[in-house]
This record gives C-alpha cells, sequence and structure tokens, in this order.
C-alpha cells in the first residue's frame, strides 16, 4: 500500500478496483447508505481532495474468486489500477473445506494476473463472519443469539484463516474483518443493553448493513492514512 499513499500524499492520481462479491456491489443491504467502498472513496476525498482518486466498484451478487477469474478483464484490467482490493469468501465457502484448495488458487491466480498486467498493488479482505439471527432457532455450532457462526457447511472461519496466510506468502497487505469481528467486546453494563451481539452490524445473517459497512470502513481506514470517522458524523 506504500506507493498508492504515497502518491496520495503527492496528490498524484491513483485508480482503485473494488473487486469482489455482494458484500462489495452496492445492494438494498445498505438501505440506501454508503457501503465501505463509498465511505471510503469519500474518506480519500477528504483526506487528499478532489480528483485524487477513481474509485472503482467492480463487486458481483453471487460471485466466487473463481468466477472474478473471467471478468477480470473487463472489471479490473482495463482500468490500469493503481490498487485492486480483493473481497471473496462467503461465496466460496459454500463449497465446504474440500474447495479450500480451489479458492486458495483462485485467489493466488487473481494476484498473478493483476500483478503481471501493471505490477498493481493489492490490498486483500477477509470476510465478515456469518451472525446468528435473533428470534430465529439457534444452530448447534452457535447456540448464541448475534455471534459468528462458522460451520462445516459454511466455514467462512477457515477461508478468512486462508486468505490470511495467502497475504502472508504473495506479500499482499491484508486487513482482517473475520477476526475483529469474532473478537468485537462491546462494553455494557446489563445483558439486555446488548442483546444481540454482532446482529446490529448485520442486514441479514450473511450481508452486514449500514452499520457493518461502516465497521468495514474504520478497520480500513488506517492502511490509507486516512481519519477513521467523519466530521459529518
Amino acid at each position: 500500500m506504500l506507493k498508492c499513499v504515497e502518491k496520495l500524499k503527492a496528490g498524484q492520481h491513483i485508480t482503485i478496483v473494488a473487486l469482489g462479491d455482494s458484500v462489495t456491489e452496492i445492494t438494498f443491504h445498505t438501505r440506501g447508505h454508503m457501503n465501505w467502498v463509498g465511505l471510503l472513496s469519500e474518506a480519500i476525498f477528504e483526506a487528499y481532495g478532489a480528483g485524487v482518486c477513481t474509485m472503482i466498484n467492480s463487486g458481483k451478487c453471487g460471485t466466487t474468486a473463481c468466477d472474478a477469474l473471467k471478468r477480470l478483464d473487463r472489471d479490473v484490467l482495463r482500468f490500469q489500477p493503481d490498487l485492486v482490493i480483493i473481497s471473496f469468501g462467503l461465496n466460496d465457502a459454500y463449497g465446504g473445506l474440500e474447495a479450500l484448495p480451489v479458492f486458495r488458487q483462485g485467489i493466488s491466480e487473481l494476484v498473478r494476473r493483476i500483478r503481471e498486467h501493471n505490477g498493481a498493488e493489492i490490498l486483500i479482505r477477509t470476510p465478515n463472519p456469518i451472525v446468528t439471527a435473533h428470534g430465529l432457532p439457534l444452530p448447534p455450532e452457535q447456540p448464541q443469539v448475534g455471534r459468528p457462526w462458522n460451520s462445516s457447511k459454511h466455514p467462512v472461519k477457515e477461508y478468512a484463516a486462508a486468505l490470511r496466510e495467502l497475504a502472508g506468502e504473495l506479500a499482499c497487505s491484508v486487513v482482517d474483518h473475520y477476526s475483529l469481528w469474532e473478537n468485537s467486546e462491546q462494553p455494557f453494563k446489563q445483558s439486555v443493553a446488548n442483546p444481540q451481539g454482532l446482529w446490529p452490524r448485520m442486514s441479514d445473517a450473511l450481508h452486514p448493513g449500514p452499520l457493518g459497512h461502516r465497521m468495514f470502513f474504520r478497520e480500513l481506514a488506517p492502511l490509507f492514512q486516512v481519519a477513521p470517522r467523519f466530521p459529518w458524523e
């Protein structure tokens, strides 16, 4: 991330492409609010000025890392990005642990092709946890409301761990949202003051809502050396 931040500080233009799934694409889950991509674009504008960053949202609902390889030329490479933010795992994890090697290969191939194209820097984001919903039957794997729910049928935690490992192996920057959310502790005096844990961050069990995307942005902000909160908050 050093080259991009130095360019921003110098007032030089950069192009960022956010490549991901439904947690990257702008959807109804944020209820008309900016998602993490828009919030990051706004923060860069406020910190570094107008016209220094073109932010391109190349999220596509329901897709995996392997799907992204098929659209990489159209949705990423043709923009000659300075930085690509890769955000996959939630849909990939439906393949279970047996599909984990395919996922790792897909992410590695994305990184290789992007770097060979124009040497863009790469930031990898791990997915958010699936969160048990209030008012629904709780699964045996997670009997608590509003807590991360990991199962053998949808092992998002293991896919997040694979992304952390790949970031180290491939020398990419990484923001581990999964671990940050899993270990989140919000102070409260009475249990009724926090009855749903992570649930206020979510639109449904899988997709973050406006607050969840705000948390994503706050966790990304330090890498871009921008303020984690806005003057208008």
